[in-house]
């Protein structure tokens, strides 16, 4: 039986929120457990509160201390934030969410916790579905409440974008993701996210935000597979000292499963990437452009550096397969890296 661990510091909120959403979400294949590295002595009464409107129970828990045997034991550790630090034991792979914090554009309360529950959940049935354990099969949303999205992006960009520009991303957001959906669930969350993407690459381009780090643009075809383990292995490998994007010329709704697997054999989480369009703002903000098989359908601007790789295309080839896939995309990002001096 899959072992899965979330961790966290305390204990009493998004390891515990994870853990029953994931038993929530899986079927009996999936064993679930949660610990902290310096647990509290009682759950997050907020968190209890967001899991039970979805019908999720976390009451009956406790916080409990993370211990190497529990490590040892599981399949997966996954940690929610960067505050708490998990050594491997015994091989297990070990991955990080970095999950959002509302708090930082001044959502408090029992809104804040719908979104970081929101949040979690996405990326549980992500990993659920990476599992081939997704039990439930979640309500169809009908419909998109774009002004709620934009509403709350508002917090993030005061000052950078007017309501009208940020009202405009979310709609392209929504437009880009809507058609290609097929479990629109994660609709809401995903037009979020890609919004926000959008904002801050446009925010860059125009010189409205500075870059602290160099910026990178990972471009296949469907950006399901090449550009997306780019992305996640450049991250991996130079955590905080760039960012990184990718897109797809002509994107796909579906990412590819195999290449989440072979990803997360070197402790790297893919599950939660979705395939997205090429944008101009993303294009304008990118200092590096890496294409991968999308021959023209990337415009060529002054002042940035483009390369081509000639990698194979992961669609339909075995896990064997896309394990030198990855390997090879490691190498050559490696090599980037140190070119960049990073």
């Amino acid at each position: 039986m899959t072992k899965v661990l979330f961790v966290c510091v305390r204990n009493g909120g998004k390891s515990q929120m994870a853990a029953a959403l994931l038993r929530q979400h899986a079927g009996p294949g999936i064993y679930v457990d949660s610990a902290g590295t310096d647990p509290g002595t009682k759950l997050n009464a907020q968190s209890i509160q967001a899991l039970a409107e979805v019908g999720a129970d976390m009451s009956g828990g406790a916080p409990k201390a993370l211990t190497e045997d529990m490590i040892a034991t599981a399949d997966l550790v996954v940690i929610l934030g960067s505050e708490a630090h998990v050594e491997p034991v015994a091989g297990t792979p070990v991955i990080t969410w970095e999950t959002d914090e509302p708090s930082l554009r001044g959502i408090e309360g029992m809104e804040r916790m719908r979104l970081i529950r929101d949040d979690i959940t996405t990326r549980v049935l992500g990993l659920a579905h990476h599992f081939g354990a997704l039990a439930t099969t979640p309500e169809p949303v009908t419909g998109v409440d774009v002004s709620a999205i934009a509403d709350e992006l508002l917090y993030r960009f005061d000052g950078v974008f007017t309501k009208d520009e940020i009202s405009e991303a979310v709609q392209q957001a929504r437009a880009a993701l809507q058609p290609q959906a097929r479990v629109t669930i994660f609709l809401p969350v995903l037009i979020t996210r890609y919004a926000r993407e959008l904002l801050t690459a446009a925010a860059q381009a125009d010189g409205r935000v500075a870059k602290t780090v160099p910026e990178i643009l990972f471009v296949c075809v469907h950006n399901a597979g090449r550009s997306q383990m780019a992305a996640a292995i450049a991250a991996h490998l130079a955590p905080g000292r760039i960012h990184v994007r990718s897109a797809g010329s002509q994107p796909t709704g579906d990412l590819n499963q195999v290449a989440v697997q072979a990803l997360h054999e070197r402790g790297i989480d893919l599950s939660t990437a979705y395939p997205k369009p090429l944008s101009d703002s993303v294009i304008h903000a990118a200092d590096v452009i890496v294409t991968m098989g999308c021959d023209d359908a990337c415009p060529v601007y002054p002042g940035k550096r483009y390369e081509e790789w000639d990698i194979t295309d992961p669609a339909g080839q075995p896990l064997d397969s896309i394990r030198d896939i990855r390997d090879d995309i490691t190498t050559r990002v490696s090599t980037l890296l140190r070119e960049l001096g990073i």
